[in-house]
This record gives structure tokens, sequence and C-alpha cells, in this order.
């Protein structure tokens, strides 16, 4: 449980480059052995943990905004001058920050579906968007004001999909004994990391289920808090080929609308109607943004 609070804890403070003390200060735990506890769950140091994480955030940055001033974005993932992060990120990408983007961009515009810096298949006139959509089974959208969720959660490593929310949802209800019957309606997934740059192997999903005031989780389960916000929300009725799509579809929504995503972790909930057994999926994707929109 304290490696995953490390982890988190990294995620949200890497524009400060974390120190193992400020770490191991942060989970209420020692610092002398913390270090190979850390490296034998997670399979990295926590120095090359923070590194990676670093540059992953950096190319994220780098993909949504490729117009900024790449001393501000060295910055803001906590290095000290232009030089170092490109040296840095030359070093974890083998290539510079600016033949990475030009790269990406490539690679995004010949496939379908991809939602790119630039443009986006999906990036579609106001009055083209509903006919357009609704074909992709979106329901709705919307800007809300999120409260925080106090949740429970089991994490798993690797590629994002299905397969691994619904078999971990079930080992997450099982060890709430009194939550009957076992289905997927309130189910949240979170997901930490972008794929686009993210090995699979190294992806982080929490599967969730929210906790009552009082509730306690059972045995090896660890409890979290969903920072609360201003969250684009985008509910989705769909058949399990088009889970990726929704989620194409959602950030096109944002980005139509000139908003910018925070780096707090994208999630989703589902709602009852979803059935595992018809491989039917009704949900809505939460992206935080950054400020709220003008009205």
């Amino acid at each position: 449980m304290q490696v995953f609070k490390a982890m988190d804890y990294i995620s949200q403070n890497l524009c400060f480059n974390p120190t193992l003390e400020d770490i191991a200060s942060a989970v209420a735990v020692s610092s002398f052995h913390f270090h190979r506890i850390f490296k034998a769950q997670v399979g990295e140091t926590i120095a090359g943990f923070t590194r990676r994480l670093r540059m992953e955030r950096a190319a994220m940055w780098l993909i949504e905004s490729p117009r900024k001033d790449i001393t501000d974005l060295a910055l803001r993932v906590g290095f000290s001058s232009s030089q170092n992060f490109a040296k840095a990120f030359r070093q974890h990408f083998s290539v510079s920050p600016g033949e990475f983007y030009r790269q990406y961009s490539a690679e995004t515009k010949s496939k379908t579906g991809n939602v790119g810096a630039e443009k986006s298949t999906y990036s579609l006139r106001d009055e083209d968007m509903q006919s357009g959509w609704q074909e992709a089974n979106f329901v709705s959208a919307s800007i809300v004001s999120q409260p925080a969720r106090r949740v429970a959660y089991m994490r798993r490593f690797g590629a994002y999909g299905k397969e691994t929310c619904w078999l971990t949802h079930q080992d997450l209800f099982n060890s709430f004994p009194v939550r009957t019957p076992l289905q997927p309606a309130g189910m949240i997934c979170i997901y930490w990391d972008a794929p686009e740059v993210t090995l699979e192997s190294r992806c982080r999903t929490d599967v969730c289920i929210e906790l009552h005031d009082g509730e306690k989780p059972g045995r090896g389960v660890a409890v979290q808090t969903i920072a609360g916000g201003t969250y684009a929300v985008c509910k989705f009725a769909v058949c399990g080929e088009h889970l990726d799509t929704a989620w194409d579809i959602a950030f096109a929504w944002i980005k139509n609308r000139g908003l910018t995503r925070s780096d707090i972790p994208c999630y989703e909930k589902y709602h009852n109607e979803t059935d595992v057994a018809l491989d039917y999926y009704v949900f809505d994707i939460f992206i935080p943004l950054k400020s709220t929109p003008a009205v």
C-alpha cells in the first residue's frame, strides 16, 4: 500500500523532483529500506521511476502544446535549464523534443481515429458533431464541478483494457462480502499513464469502488481519494469494440471547446445498464480540466 502511495505522490509532485527522503516522509515510512521495497514491487528504482514519469509527462505536454516554450516545459518537470532537459529527453526517447513531436504527429495523422495534437478525425464542426458522434453512441457531455471521491482500489500494471478492469473488479468485490450482487454498476477505473508514451507493461490501472461513510476496505485493498474539481464528463453506451473510440471522442470534445486537461488522472464510471455478458457498456468518462470555461 505504501508503495502505491509513493507512486502517486511522485506523480503528483514531478515539478519538485522529489527526493527519496521527501517521498518516504510523505508516505510515513523510513527511507532506509524503502527504496529496496519499492524496486522489488515496481521493478524500477525510485529515481528511475521518477525520471521516467518526468520524461513521459514532458512528452505529453509536448504533444498537447507543441508550441510551448522548451524552457517553461523543462521547469514544469523539475529541470533547472532547457539544456539539461533536452539532454535527459534525448537519453530517454533517443530523439530531441522537436523530433519526438514531429514523429508523433506524422504517425497519428496516418491513423484514423487517433486524436493528435494538430488534427483529430473526431474534431468536427459543431453542426456536424451531433449526427457524426451519435453514430458512435456518444450520449451527452457537460462540464461539471465534481466532488472528491473516497474509493477502495486494486492496482494493476499492463495494457489498458476491459479484461483487466472486469477481472480486477471481481477480485475487489470479493473483498467486500456484504456488497451483493457482484455487478459492475458504480465501478470506477482510473488511468494514470498515457499509452502514447508509456510502455504497456508500465501503465497503471486502479479499479475502484466508492466507499460509504465509515466503510472500511477489505484486507489487501488500498484506499485513495480521487481529486475533486472541474471535469468534462462524457457519457457513452457502446459495445466493447468501441471503448477506445469513446475515449478518442471524449478528448476531441474538449479540444473542440479549447479546453485543456489537467495533469491528474482521467477516470471512467460505469452505470447500471452495463451488461458484461452482452459486451455492452454504459459509462461516463471524466477528464479533469485546468480551468472552468466561460459559458
